[in-house]
């Protein structure tokens, strides 16, 4: 999958977040937009940029990325790709155990209106964890 243009902040209250945990324990990050669906083609373009900046893969295997999923003190956040902001995310009170103990977590874009679609409508990686912003982070702010 190429690079694609990152949506706008604006798109970003629109997308729900589930934190939840994988069969072994492993804390899982699911994306999905409430109007995704294979009709919507503004919205599934969206979530793909989102999926291909954080390096997903279609199916349910999990693969390595080289990015990142960012605890800076205690806020949690992925690097979608815009220049400027980030999509914050606020899990539940144990889940940042979780994934600290893990040292990251699996991560999945759901290209549907639900968090668990069919494989094929789901695009998925595991991200490691960091603690610091990138430098460029303060300077486009």
């Amino acid at each position: 999958m190429s690079r694609m243009t990152p949506p706008d902040p604006g798109f970003l209250p629109g997308i729900r977040v589930d934190t939840s945990y994988a069969q072994d324990g492993a804390p899982v990050v699911i994306l999905f937009h409430p109007h995704a669906h294979t009709l919507n083609v503004a919205t599934e373009a969206a979530m793909l940029a989102i999926a291909s900046r954080l390096g997903l893969r279609y199916g349910r295997r999990f693969p390595r990325t080289g990015e990142y999923v960012y605890d800076i003190h205690g806020q949690w956040c992925l690097d979608y790709g815009h220049p400027r902001d980030v999509l914050q995310f606020y899990p539940g009170p144990v889940w940042p155990h979780v994934a600290r103990g893990f040292g990251g977590a699996l991560v999945a874009v759901s290209l549907e209106h639900e968090p668990r679609p069919a494989e094929e409508r789901l695009l998925t990686g595991r991200l490691a964890l960091r603690h610091r912003a990138p430098r460029d982070w303060a300077q486009a702010r």
